[in-house]
């Protein structure tokens, strides 16, 4: 079956959802979101061209404790790059105690994202409300990729972070795919 994956398309068409993670040609992809949807009928949905093979780093932020997340870098560092913010909420997934209040971006931080040019942040938390899916939101000053797991796995820079609408149309929250390569 890996002879026939040949890239980051063929996977997601494949039902990538479905796998943890997947070595094609020397390069790993790992799914990052709580998807509950699945992909029959999908053919024809463009990627979201903003938010495709970007740059990313991973900032691990106090702990899966209710907390201001707020993460150390230098403006130049993160300008066009995608910031995500593992705190081990994601162990929670699938409980209760997902859903208890928990981390939540801090103002200031969110204030310098946008002014060094961040393109969006992932976080291992909910943002807004109540859902099982993995979803993006733009109605703020930056994207937020919000309910994204196994960030830990993820080397903590020098990888590739993807969004993928998992349905045609817009709004301001969209249940998407989210998944890292590299």
């Amino acid at each position: 079956m890996h002879e026939l994956l040949q890239s980051a398309k063929i996977l997601y068409w494949l039902g990538f959802a479905n796998m943890t993670g997947i070595c094609d040609r020397g390069k790993m992809l790992i799914e990052l979101g709580q998807t509950t949807q699945t992909d029959t009928g999908r053919t024809g949905v463009p990627p979201n061209p903003l938010f495709t093979n970007l740059r990313a780093m991973v900032f691990e932020s106090v702990g899966p404790v209710r907390h201001e997340v707020s993460v150390p870098f230098h403006d130049s560092q993160v300008r066009g790059v995608a910031l995500l913010i593992q705190t081990g909420w994601d162990k929670r997934w699938g409980t209760d105690a997902y859903w208890e209040p928990g981390p939540f971006l801090a103002e200031h931080l969110i204030y310098r994202a946008v002014r060094s040019g961040s393109r969006l942040f992932g976080v291992d938390f909910p943002v807004t409300g109540k859902s099982s899916e993995t979803r993006l939101i733009t109605s703020g000053k930056i994207a937020i990729v919000e309910n994204l797991r196994d960030l830990a796995r993820l080397p903590r820079l020098g990888f590739r972070f993807t969004v993928e609408p998992l349905e045609a149309g817009s709004g301001e929250i969209r249940a998407v795919r989210a998944y890292a390569e590299w």
